[in-house]
């Protein structure tokens, strides 16, 4: 498609104006800018490309050096205010469109740029300007001069009347002169009062196109507030979309994060799920070995009560001993030893006892580990609790997640703390377990040694009563036989 040029596009502005076709005001502000050879925003010459159907090209030469020497002068001189704008702005309209110039145009414009055009650039450009028809008002024809007469002579065909006729028709005629000279004077009277009003007309012209110009100002400033207004709406909308998008990714960011917190949870309930059951391992083992101690307790107690039983036999025997000693005289010896070896069992029935009283610290020192161990699981469970409470805080709080990580962090490196100071603990009430175990074993081996070493003094002692029985009856035999 052919390019339209810069005067083929203001005749077409100024016909889809006159068609009333699209936006008035945008088409005027268009018109305007062409005229005045303003830039032209891209928005408005795509518009102007839409309406017209056709591309445009304002990059137009000026045909002559003429216009582009006379134009800028001319728009300095309306800007100014230098002359009548209205005259100045035909002028400058006529010469941008390659129109041709009138010769009271030409010699007006010579007068106020002070300066000559030059033949050769405006010669195509003006031609001698119309005359108006003026009324000139026509002298009244002179009366024929009368023939001199010389004295003395006649004129041929003088006769002595005079012609009325021709008198009257010259009175005539001064009449109609003179009407036709009222005429034109009333015709040059309304002239006047037409070049008044004109005059006015001009005036009030002039103040409609200064207010023109100046609600023309108003309305590019206003366009340009509004084209700064869109060109920030649109700004906005683009920062819109771009913080939308950020958006999308923040939000990807969140799932992926409440992914791995999760995740991290599973992870940290199985674990805490085989805490728990190692947990009640441990328990299950201690109330165990609980049973155990309970058992070998009513094995001691049951020992011991067979040991009274047993001393009390002794006692009674110590007794009958004691009622015969008489007969018993030689046996003191044996006796002392015996007394002596009580003694002895005595001081080790004392040391039992002793081990007796460390069973029952060592048994208090296992209460207390069972108290500590309480304490443990209770502030396991504080934890557990303060862990689901952080945990519904981090839910609420998607904005402060890498803290909440960080914390989760710090509560890992307290579980593990925890963790490590509950099999610190498990290992040393293992190892008191292990040791009293060592203790009830050797306690045990201990009370089994006394126990035989009670039944061989027993079996001593009711040893050393048969004997002492038969070696009288034998005496007294003797006696009798004597």
């Amino acid at each position: 498609m052919s390019q339209l040029t810069l005067s083929q596009t203001i005749e077409n502005v100024q016909a889809l104006i006159d068609s009333g076709n699209g936006d008035s005001g945008r088409l005027y502000y268009i018109l305007e800018c062409l005229k005045n050879n303003r830039h032209l925003y891209r928005s408005d010459q795509n518009y102007l490309e839409k309406k017209l159907e056709s591309p445009i090209n304002l990059e137009e030469k000026s045909e002559s050096s003429a216009e582009s020497y006379f134009l800028p002068k001319i728009q300095e001189l309306i800007n100014s205010g230098i002359g009548d704008p209205g005259r100045l702005q035909h002028i400058f309209d006529m010469i941008s469109n390659n129109k041709t110039l009138y010769h009271s145009d030409a010699a007006y414009l010579e007068s106020k740029l002070n300066e000559p055009i030059p033949q050769q650039q405006v010669e195509t450009k003006i031609i001698s300007e119309p005359k108006k028809p003026e009324f000139v008002s026509t002298p009244p024809p002179k009366p024929e001069s009368e023939p001199k007469i010389n004295r003395g002579t006649m004129p041929k065909g003088w006769n002595a009347t005079p012609d009325y006729t021709e008198v009257e028709k010259i009175s005539n005629d001064i009449r109609k002169e003179e009407e036709k000279i009222n005429k034109q004077k009333l015709i040059s009277n309304e002239i006047d009062a037409h070049r008044s009003k004109l005059t006015q007309l001009m005036s009030h012209r002039k103040e409609y196109e200064q207010k023109v110009t100046q609600e023309k100002a108003t309305l590019e400033a206003q366009i340009q507030e509004e084209r700064l207004k869109i060109e920030t709406q649109t700004k906005l909308s683009e920062e819109i979309i771009a913080q939308k998008e950020e958006l999308a990714k923040v939000k990807k960011e969140r799932t992926k994060i409440i992914k791995n917190i999760n995740s991290e949870k599973t992870k940290i309930t199985k674990e805490l799920s085989q805490q728990k059951r190692q947990l009640v391992q441990a328990q299950l083992e201690q109330e165990k070995i609980e049973k155990q101690v309970e058992t070998e307790q009513i094995l001691l107690a049951k020992m011991i009560e067979e040991q009274k039983s047993r001393l009390l036999e002794q006692a009674s025997i110590a007794n009958e001993i004691k009622s015969k000693q008489n007969e018993l005289e030689n046996a003191k010896k044996d006796y002392e030893i015996i007394v002596s070896q009580v003694n002895a069992e005595k001081a080790k029935f004392a040391e039992s006892e002793k081990l007796k009283n460390l069973i029952k610290s060592k048994e208090a020192d296992l209460i207390k580990a069972k108290e500590e161990r309480l304490n443990l699981i209770n502030t396991i469970s504080e934890e557990k609790e303060l862990i689901t409470k952080k945990a519904k805080e981090e839910k609420e709080r998607l904005k402060s997640q890498e803290k909440l990580a960080k914390q989760l962090k710090q509560e890992e490196k307290a579980y593990e703390s925890l963790k490590k100071k509950r099999e610190k603990t498990e290992q040393q009430i293992k190892l008191k377990n292990q040791k009293l175990k060592e203790k009830q074993q050797k306690l045990k081996q201990q009370i089994s040694a006394k126990d035989k070493k009670l039944k061989s003094l027993n079996e001593k002692i009711s040893t050393k009563t048969t004997k002492k029985p038969t070696s009288k009856t034998v005496k007294r035999t003797k006696k009798k036989s004597s």
